[in-house]
């Protein structure tokens, strides 16, 4: 009787220090995740303040002129390029018709 008690008391003893094992492993791969998450937590903290500094200076006035004069090609209006239009009668005749036929 004694040998069987000690049979199981071995088992029981076998199953805890596997499970003891399996828990440790467990855990330390649960830190690593952890740091790896912490690490990568700081990285894009890095870049949030790196891309809220580029969108301060892309908000710069003399940015924004030089952005719309390289990409868009948009220029000061100047009295060489600017055309004037004249008041016509044919506008102001238009806008009363314009309005009659929408009521």
């Amino acid at each position: 009787m004694s040998t069987r008690l000690n049979i199981a008391l071995t088992i029981v003893l076998l199953l805890s220090c596997f499970w003891l094992i399996r828990s440790s492993n467990e855990a330390r791969s649960l830190f690593v995740q952890l740091e790896r998450a912490q690490v990568r937590e700081q990285e894009l903290q890095v870049d949030f303040e790196r891309l809220k500094i580029e969108r301060r200076t892309a908000a710069t006035p003399l940015v924004v002129e030089d952005m719309v004069r390289q990409k868009l090609r948009m220029f000061n209006a100047t009295p060489a390029v600017t055309h004037y239009v004249s008041d016509g009668a044919a506008p102001a005749a238009s806008a009363p018709s314009a309005a009659g036929g929408a009521r």
